[in-house]
Order: C-alpha cells, then structure tokens, then sequence
C-alpha cells in the first residue's frame, strides 16, 4: 500500500512537471514566431541550442561530469539529430506559416508515433489505432487548406507541410526519448545534457544554408535566452523526468495543452485567429491523439 502510495506521488509530480514544461512549450511557438522577423531560421534554432549546449558544458564542468557518457549509445545520438532535423523544419517552416497553425500541426506527431511504436516496439496496429491517424490526417488537411483546395499553391501551405513534416520526424524522436529516458541509466538531466549537445553538432550542417541575419535586438536577445535556457535545458528537463513515470502517448496528451497555451498567446500578442474550420481540424487532431491512446 506505501508502495502504491509512493508511486502514485511520483506520477503527480511527473504529471505536474510536464504540465509545466507544456506551458513553456506553448509560449514558445508565438516567441519563435515573433523573433524570426529578427534573424535566419536557420541561424537562431542554432544559436538556441548552441547557447544551451554552452550552459550545459559550463555545468559539467564545475560538477566534474563524465561528458563521454552522453555519446556512447546509439539511442542517444539518433535522438539528437532526428531532434535537430525536427527542430529546423518547425523554424523555417513557421517562417511561412502562423504559430497557432504550427502548434496544431506540430503536435500531430503523437498520432504518428502510433505508427513509429508499431515499427520498432512491435505494438499492435489495431482498428481504434488506424482510424485515429485517419482522423489526425483529415485535420491536418483542414487547417493547412482551410477548406480550400486552391491554398494548396500559396507559401502559408508550404510552410505548413514543413511543420507538419518536422512533427513526424519528431513522432520517431519521441519513441527514442522514451528509450533514453528509461533503459540508459542516465538521470533526467543527462538525457537533456546529451540532447542538447548531440543536436546542436546536428544543426551545424544546416548553417550552410543560413543568411546569418541577425538584428541585435531586446526581442532577439530575450528569445533565444528564454528558447535556450527555458526551453530547452528546463523544459526537456521535466520532459525527461515525466517520461521515466509516463507512456509515451499519455505524455503526448498531456502535450496537447501546448497548443491551447499557444493559440491564445498567439491571438493576444501577435493577432493570430484560427478560422472555425481551422478549429474543426485541430477538434480532428485531438481526436485522433485520443483514439491512439
């Protein structure tokens, strides 16, 4: 019974801390999306994780890490680059699109990763499972079409599928943070150490395609100082802490409060209104993510 009592307590606080990290997750997609006017896509998802990976050696440092643990599995480095892959599509992508379309978009991948754990975790694929990723699909099509089929030629689609597409490299990422967050051994804090640090050297590729435009601003400073230390060191944190207690999907539902987090950030700050039909995509979206649960 105080077993049962123990663990019950380590699952609320988990619950809490991602409650948490959904919250900061979801302030985060209107902060992108203002700051892009400030510099490259391509340049400000590195310097978030460049300046993380800093706080990070800076911290291994002073406590007298063993930084070769954070390298020596498998696991660990295709979670950081699948990690950075996603990330630059989600910033290029909202380059072109709104940030209450990409939170919706973004947060699709739960559905997809029903897919992902079929594949490599030799999950089922059940009738429940296959019309949730249906109902995800009709969605997505609602909200980056509108209802139109002639958007399908404008920029906002594009950016949209670059989102969505990043989503489902994220679907795959999420089956490895389950992985390193329970059959490594490492804390919580060394899962975010070794992401931060594998997907930083991942994002180095793609500075080739940056303009290295940048305006030395409050707004940009302040982005990447919250995107960086915030987001990514704080937030993967409690990320990693809640999937040692929870699966992976129940994590994924908990994630959808981000996109209630974001739209209303977005609408109050940045004069973003999703159209009903775009709201009917996202009751899709969330339906699906139920049903493959």
């Amino acid at each position: 019974m105080k077993l049962f009592g123990v663990r019950l307590f380590m699952k609320a606080g988990a619950t809490a801390g991602l409650l948490l990290s959904t919250i900061i997750w979801g302030v985060s997609f209107p902060v992108v999306k203002a700051a892009l006017g400030e510099m490259d896509p391509f340049l400000f998802v590195f310097l978030r994780f460049g300046i993380a990976s800093l706080v990070v050696l800076c911290y291994s440092i002073i406590f007298k890490k063993d930084l070769r643990k954070l390298f020596r599995s498998r696991i660990l480095w295709v979670l950081g680059i699948t990690n950075a892959i996603g990330f630059v599509m989600e910033f290029y992508g909202m380059t072109l699109t709104t940030a209450s379309k990409a939170s919706l978009l973004v947060n699709v991948n739960v559905v997809f990763m029903a897919i992902f754990a079929a594949h490599l975790l030799n999950e089922k694929m059940t009738a429940r499972t296959i019309a949730g990723i249906l109902l995800g699909l009709i969605g997505v099509a609602l909200i980056t079409t509108e209802g139109d089929i002639s958007r399908l030629s404008g920029g906002s689609v594009l950016g949209d599928l670059i989102v969505f597409l990043g989503g489902i490299v994220w679907a795959y990422s999420n089956i490895y943070n389950k992985r390193a967050a329970t059959e490594l051994g490492m804390s919580p804090m060394e899962v975010t150490e070794s992401m931060t640090l594998i997907s930083t050297l991942g994002l180095m590729p793609f500075l080739s395609l940056s303009t290295w435009t940048f305006n030395i601003s409050p707004l940009a400073i302040s982005s990447i100082i919250y995107l960086a230390i915030v987001c990514t060191i704080f937030g993967f944190y409690l990320f990693y802490r809640a999937l040692r207690e929870l699966t992976v999907v129940n994590t994924g539902i908990i994630l959808l409060f981000e996109i209630v987090v974001a739209v209303v950030i977005a609408n109050i700050f940045l004069g973003e209104v999703i159209p009903p039909i775009g709201y009917a995509g996202g009751i899709l979206i969330g339906a699906g993510i139920i049903l493959v649960s």
